[in-house]
């Protein structure tokens, strides 16, 4: 049966289908955006819309098809019809109101939708009520409803997978309405064709008396009020959450401009300052804010251009992620999620709606400071978070810089800032400090308030010059401070241009170098100067001398040094303390400096050692020598008269040797070495006198030298040996011996003490000399202890004084005992009176330690020196050897008789031992014996001799 279509009608269904599909979909999104009751409403509404959608296309489609018999429709099966597009529609939208939607949800929407469409239709091909029934071509059927779900699955793909793409809302729903209107239209079409009405068949429905036309154009107007009333719904309610959003959107801006204003007002900085800062607001007020949208589930959703910029990431690489593998630093991460966590559960934050400053993180995985505000929009049941982000970098470094410059500006160096006409604007607090004025005594005054006087108009020309050339200059210069005191600083002036390279302002910081100066001067005396006589030392004796030898090789003027000694000097310090020595020192140096004439230097080398430099003397040698020996003997006379001291009186004298120099014919060395040589010359003619250096002092002082460098490996080369010398009681029996050092030369030979002692006890040799000779004189006594002739005999070690004061002197008199087994109380050491009476009580202490590992004292040389029967008491002493100088002359000289029977009386009064050394004949002997000294030691018995001859004469001694 041949079939005809009203094209308009046909064109009017296509449309009603399109923008039914349009308005459907909108409605569907609304339910997506918004939660709760709302977004149900807008379910049904939506399903609804597509449902009556569905049936009016069809039902205007059928009022558009015509066949050669009166046709009509069951009206309660028409209408009826309409319950499974609705149905189908709620049922897709509903699958769809997730704010993710995955490609599953989209295939079942479509489904459903493609049969919902399809029932509907066939649905309403059977109110025709055909006789014979309708026959329809499965094929054509099956490709109806392929066409109503496909099509269906494309519009939903547009709509919902485009949302990530890009598209704008009227792109997006404009080409899935056209493509779900099409599947509606594609799918009545297709399935009419699949229709077959037999010939002859007719329709059973009842006839409705309206014409198809106006009926078409009745249910259209319906349709479209319908969709109408939708797409003005929906559009008012986008408008009202458009409002929402900008209204909150113009509250953080004024909320923005609110801090950003109160920031301002709390700044309180200079003129370049505040427009510095004002640059900086303007620049971060105009820059884009990176923009970022997010689920709940914290999955990236928007990202616009300047979160690209910021971040480092596209759009496209972002969108889908998590939010805080993208943002967050990694010591943040687990309490962004916790946070986000808890705001959806419980709706509590501590952030939101507020602008915090926290760190964020780059594509690269650098770390930097942003400004942050987050606001959060719940739609279809779920959070959609918005963030607002701002780069601090900038601001955090300006602001750094700033910090950095008001912390610099109140530093402890002085800052002044005047303008182009040198008017001070502002100063620090450490001018203020340091200058004594107030800022407000001097901001609108010119620098000259400050000026000393010191320097002339020509100091502030150069100055002016070098800022108008080079912008700047630096130096030191002397100002007043506002009490009148004058004090020197360091001062750097700086000339700031402004934009078109004209002094806008000069800036002058300084310090005050007041302490520097006075440092500068200490360490100047310090370098050049004894701190206790205030006398040039050495380092500027030698310049002053240079300078002398210089002036003499220009003038032909001879010049003198003359080296200064104190003699017994440490006699003093020994007996009276170093407060008397230094007391001492000061008033020599004070007499030298009346002494010498003006232009002559008085210097001091340190401990009591002088020099005096003359210069100008004669250019005839003889004549210069007379001058210097006249200048020479004044010294020596001045220096010899008495020094008034509170504990007393005091006499000293000096010893003065004198080195002439003409011109640079000796370097300042060799004049110092021979002014000392002098020195020592005169010491050995008996000090208190004058002596001029002549090659035969240096030829003697080389030979010091040399002997002591070879004392210096004489122990190691193991050149010494021990002489002993026999001691004897008054039955002529041996009771002892004394060990006396001797030093086997291998070029100079047997070398006697009295040569190399004096030279051992000057470079501290002695000191492990000495020790050498108690280990082996302990050693030497353990073997004795084997021989019947021998273990009941004494050994006598001298110790000398700087070996004695040494610190661990007992524990070495210990070790020597222990390590060689030796009896203690076969051991004697003998001690001069210097030793013991350096310091008594140090003394005493160390000898009673000593005694109580059973060893026994003797003082050597008793009577020779300044004995003070006061601390002979108090010694623990066991013995007193009467010096030979007393025993020589006993049986001819009543002095020393007396002395001698003197000693020996002290010696029983105290309950001590007495012995007497350099028993030559009998009679000294008997005298001796008779008048109670009962112990012998001399050449009468024996010379000191090895030991191996010792021993031998031990042999054969009755």
């Amino acid at each position: 049966m041949p079939i005809t279509w009203n094209i308009s009608l046909v064109t009017l269904s296509v449309l009603i289908a399109i923008t039914g599909s349009f308005t459907a979909l909108t409605h569907a999104q609304r339910m997506r955006e918004i939660e709760g009751r709302c977004s149900r409403i807008w379910l049904w509404v939506g399903g609804l819309t597509l449902g009556v959608t569905i049936w009016t296309m069809h039902f205007i489609g059928m009022l558009a098809f015509h066949l050669p018999i009166a046709i009509s429709y069951d009206v309660q099966l028409t209408l009826l019809s309409v319950v499974p597009a609705i149905a189908a529609a709620l049922l897709g939208f509903y699958l769809l109101c997730r704010p993710e939607i995955r490609l599953s949800q989209l295939m079942g929407g479509s489904v459903l939708m493609g049969l919902g469409i399809s029932v509907m239709h066939y649905t309403g091909m059977a109110a025709l009520r055909m006789s014979p029934p309708i026959t329809y071509s499965l094929p054509i059927v099956a490709l109806s409803v392929l066409i109503a779900m496909l099509a269906a699955l494309g519009a939903l793909l547009i709509v919902y997978a485009s949302e990530k793409n890009g598209w704008n809302y009227w792109m997006r729903y404009g080409a899935g309405g056209a493509i779900m209107g099409l599947a509606i239209s594609g799918m009545h079409y297709t399935g009419m064709a699949a229709a077959e009405f037999p010939l002859g068949s007719l329709c059973l429905s009842d006839t409705s008396g309206i014409e198809s036309d106006m009926l078409a154009l009745l249910v259209s107007m319906g349709a479209l009020f319908l969709f109408a009333g939708g797409m003005l719904a929906t559009l008012f309610d986008q408008r009202m959450v458009w409002q929402k959003t900008q209204a909150l959107a113009q509250l953080q801006v004024v909320n923005a401009g609110l801090e950003e204003r109160a920031r301002q007002m709390a700044e309180a900085m200079s003129q370049e300052f505040r427009e510095s800062e004002a640059r900086t607001r303007q620049i971060l007020d105009e820059a884009m804010e990176a923009v970022i949208s997010a689920d709940q589930a914290g999955r990236v959703v928007g990202w616009n251009r300047e979160a690209e910029r910021m971040f480092g990431y596209a759009a496209e690489q972002a969108i889908g992620r998590d939010l805080s593998e993208l943002i967050v630093p990694s010591a943040h991460r687990q309490a962004h999620r916790l946070g986000m966590q808890r705001f959806v559960q419980t709706g509590s934050t501590t952030i939101l709606g507020k602008r915090i400053e926290i760190s964020a993180m780059r594509a690269d995985g650098t770390e930097f400071p942003i400004e942050l505000a987050i606001s959060a929009i719940r739609r279809q049941g779920c959070y959609l978070f918005s963030a607002f982000v701002r780069d601090m970098s900038e601001r955090k470094t300006t602001e750094e810089a700033m910090r950095i410059a008001a912390v610099t500006f109140e530093t402890q160096e002085g800052i002044m800032i005047t303008d182009a006409q040198a008017n001070i604007l502002r100063v620090n607090q450490a001018f203020q400090d340091i200058s004594g004025y107030s800022a407000e005594e001097v901001i609108g005054k010119n620098p000259r308030i400050l000026q000393s006087k010191r320097h002339d108009a020509a100091f502030y020309q150069v100055m002016w010059s070098a800022l108008s050339t080079t912008g700047k200059w630096s130096g030191e210069i002397w100002d007043r401070r506002k009490n009148g005191e004058i004090y020197p600083k360091e001062m750097t002036i700086t000339a700031i241009c402004d934009g078109q390279r004209q002094v806008a302002n000069y800036v002058a910081v300084f310090t005050d170098i007041s302490r520097r100066k006075q440092s500068e001067q200490e360490i100047f005396q310090l370098a050049f100067y004894d701190p206790l006589t205030k006398l040039p030392n050495r380092r500027l004796l030698a310049d002053r001398l240079s300078q002398a030898m210089s002036a003499s090789h220009r003038d032909g003027r001879h010049g003198a040094l003359l080296f200064l000694d104190m003699d017994h000097f440490k006699a003093i310090n020994d007996t009276q303390g170093h407060a008397a020595g230094d007391l001492l020192l000061v008033e020599v140096a004070q007499r030298l400096q009346i002494c010498v004439r003006e232009g002559d230097s008085v210097a001091r080398l340190g401990g009591d050692e002088f020099i005096v430099l003359l210069e100008g003397l004669s250019s005839q040698a003889d004549e210069a020598a007379k001058q210097t020996e006249l200048i020479a003997e004044k010294i020596r006379h001045e220096l010899s008269q008495p020094y008034t001291f509170k504990e007393g009186e005091h006499r000293s004298t000096s010893s003065i040797g004198v080195s002439l120099f003409r011109g640079h014919l000796e370097s300042v060395e060799d004049l110092l070495m021979h002014g000392d040589v002098a020195m020592y010359q005169a010491k050995a003619a008996g000090r208190n006198a004058i002596r001029f250096f002549d090659p035969k002092m240096q030829t003697a002082l080389d030979t010091r030298i040399a002997m002591e460098t070879d004392l210096r490996h004489a122990l190691e080369k193991q050149q010494f040996c021990l002489y002993y010398q026999l001691q004897v009681d008054s039955h002529g029996r041996a009771i002892g011996a004394e060990v006396l050092l001797r030093w086997q030369h291998p070029e100079r030979g047997f070398v006697f003490p009295d040569q190399f002692i004096p030279l051992a006890e000057e470079t501290g040799l002695i000191v492990p000399i000495g020790l050498w000779v108690l280990e082996t004189a302990c050693a030497q006594l353990k073997i004795w202890q084997k021989n019947a002739l021998t273990r009941n005999l004494t050994i006598a070690v001298n110790v000398s004084a700087r070996q004695f004061h040494q610190d661990d002197f007992v524990a070495q008199v210990q070790r020597a005992l222990l390590e060689s087994g030796a009896k203690p109380a076969q051991l004697k050491l003998e001690l001069t009176e210097s030793t013991v009476l350096g310091n008594v009580d140090n003394t005493i202490a160390k000898m009673r330690e000593i005694k109580m590992l059973g060893v026994s004292f003797s003082m050597d040389d008793f009577g020779t020196g300044y004995s003070s029967l006061q601390y002979l008491k108090r010694l623990p002493l066991d013995q007193i050897k009467i010096d030979r100088s007393f025993v020589r002359d006993i049986t001819s000289d009543p002095n020393d008789a007396a002395i001698v029977q003197t000693i020996i009386a002290m010696t029983e009064a105290l309950g001590l031992n007495v012995i007497a050394e350099g028993v030559e004949t009998a009679m000294q002997r008997d005298f001796l014996d008779k008048h109670g000294c009962h112990s012998f030691q001399g050449y009468l018995f024996s010379k000191p001799i090895p030991v191996g001859e010792f021993e031998a004469l031990l042999t054969g001694w009755p």
